[in-house]
C-alpha cells in the first residue's frame, strides 16, 4: 500500500504522459526512511498559527518531531498523516517511548543521543512489546548484512535515513575541501577559522563537482526533493547557487547555540540533553507534557486530501501542509483546499512552505481559491523569520476571508 500511495502522489504532480523516469524512480526511493528529523521549525509553526487551547490540528507527519512538539500548544488532538510508512513507524516508536520510558534520561538516551549500545536492549525489553505488528515488523527488519533497523539507535540514529547519509556524503566532501565544520558551527562570526571555512565553502559550492551533483535529479532524492520540486527550487538560478544561499541562511541566520537544525546539518546530532537547542518534544521541561499528551497524537497512513475528505465538517482548526504542494498539480491543490474548506472550522488556519518564494495559491489557475482564502502577510512573515531551518524559500499562512 505504501508504494501505491507514493506513486499516486507523484502521478498527481504530472499526468501519466508527462511523468519521467526520474518521477518513477523518486516514487520508489521515497518509500524508505528519508527524514530522521523533520526540517520545519515547530516553534515557527506555532508562532504563525497562534492556536487557542483545545484546537484540532492536522499535519503531515514526516518523522513526527512536529506533531509531538505541537503538544506544547495544548491541542485537543493532532492527526499525523503521511504516505510513508517508514516515517509513521518512527512516530509510533516515539509514542511507544513516551508510554514506556519512566524518565527523561531514558527518552533522551534513545531518541536524543540515539547512539548508545544499550538502546538495543531498551528496544527489545521496553519498546517492542508495545508496538503494533506493522511497526514492530518495520524496526525488526534485517538489512543485507543481517542488522535490524532498530540498531540505528545504537550508533547515531541521525546518521541514518536517506538525508542523514546524504549529509554524511556532504561532510566527506567538506573534509576533502578542508572545510572546518566545527568552526562553522561554534566559531564566532569574525574569527579567522570561521571566515576561512566560509571561503572554502563558497569555493566548494561553485566547483564543477557540486554543479554536477546538483544537476543530477537522482542525487537530490536523498534530500526528499522530487523532480517537480527541484524545478521550483532552481527557478531561474543555478541549483548550486540556491542551495548555497539556503545553507548560509541555515548556519548564519540564527545563533547556532540555539539552532538545532544547524547542529543536525554540521554535526549530525543534537547538542545535548536539557532545554536548549532541541526540538520541544526532546526538551527536559516538556517531557511530562509529552507523556501526558501522547494519546492525543493519531498517526494516519493515508493521502492527506482523502483523509480530510473523510473527517466531519468544521472539525479542524489548523492544517500543516509542510512543502507537499510543491509536488502537486493545480487540480490536486484545488481539491486539497476544497477539502480543507469543508473540514476546517470558521477560524481555521493553514500553513505551508515552498521551495521557491511564491505561494501556489497566487497562480492564475487557482484564482478561485483566493475568493475564499487570503494570505496573512504578518503571520507569514513571522513564520519565515522564526524558522531556524532556513532551507525553504517561502513560509505561507492562510485563513478564510
Amino acid at each position: 500500500m505504501n508504494s501505491h500511495l507514493i506513486a499516486d502522489a507523484v502521478r498527481n504532480s504530472r499526468g501519466d504522459d508527462e511523468a519521467t523516469v526520474w518521477d518513477r524512480l523518486f516514487a520508489v526511493w521515497f518509500r524508505r526512511l528519508v527524514y530522521t528529523q523533520i526540517w520545519e521549525d515547530p516553534e515557527a509553526d506555532l508562532a504563525a498559527l497562534g492556536l487557542p487551547i483545545g484546537s484540532t490540528i492536522v499535519t503531515i507527519s514526516s518523522g513526527g518531531c512536529n506533531a509531538l512538539s505541537y503538544l506544547t500548544a495544548r491541542p485537543a488532538q493532532v492527526y499525523a498523516v503521511d504516505l510513508n510508512e517508514a516515517h509513521l513507524s518512527l512516530l509510533q516508536l516515539k509514542l511507544a517511548g513516551l508510554r514506556t520510558f519512566s524518565s527523561y534520561a531514558e527518552f533522551w538516551q534513545f531518541f536524543g543521543e540515539a547512539a548508545s549500545i544499550s538502546n538495543s536492549r531498551l528496544y527489545r525489553e521496553r519498546l517492542r512489546p508495545v508496538l503494533d505488528a506493522a511497526t514492530r515488523a518495520y524496526w525488526d527488519k534485517l538489512n543485507i548484512i543481517g542488522r535490524p533497523r532498530h540498531a540505528y539507535f545504537t550508533d547515531g540514529f541521525y546518521r541514518h535515513g536517506m538525508l542523514g547519509r546524504f549529509i554524511g556524503l556532504a561532510h566527506l566532501l567538506a573534509r576533502l575541501a578542508r572545510i572546518d565544520l566545527e568552526a562553522l558551527l561554534n566559531g564566532k562570526t569574525d574569527c579567522p577559522d570561521r571566515v576561512q571555512a566560509l571561503d572554502r565553502l563558497n569555493r566548494l559550492f561553485h566547483s564543477p563537482l557540486v554543479r554536477l551533483i546538483t544537476g543530477t535529479p537522482a542525487l537530490l532524492f536523498s534530500l526528499g526533493i522530487p523532480p517537480q520540486q527541484r524545478a521550483l527550487l532552481g527557478a531561474d538560478a543555478p541549483l548550486n547557487e540556491v542551495l548555497y544561499e539556503r545553507l548560509l541562511r541555515l548556519i548564519n541566520g540564527h545563533p547556532n547555540a540555539t539552532n538545532y537544525f544547524a547542529w543536525q546539518a554540521l554535526h549530525r546530532g543534537y547538542r545535548g540533553p536539557g532545554d536548549a537547542c532541541l526540538p520541544p518534544y526532546l526538551q527536559r521541561s516538556q517531557f511530562e507534557r509529552m507523556r501526558d499528551g501522547a494519546g492525543l497524537i493519531i498517526p494516519v497512513h493515508a493521502n492527506l486530501r482523502q483523509f480530510l475528505e473523510g473527517l466531519p465538517a468544521r472539525e479542524v482548526d489548523a492544517v500543516v501542509l509542510l512543502d507537499s504542494q510543491d509536488w502537486m498539480a493545480s487540480e490536486e491543490i484545488r481539491a486539497l483546499w476544497n477539502a480543507i474548506d469543508r473540514t476546517g472550522s470558521e477560524n481555521v488556519r493553514v500553513i505551508f512552505r515552498t521551495a521557491g518564494k511564491d505561494s501556489p495559491l497566487e497562480n492564475a489557475e487557482l484564482a478561485a481559491l483566493r475568493q475564499i482564502w487570503r494570505r496573512d502577510e504578518k503571520r507569514s512573515a513571522v513564520g519565515f523569520a522564526q524558522d531556524r531551518s532556513g532551507i525553504y524559500g517561502g513560509f505561507h499562512c492562510y485563513e478564510r476571508r
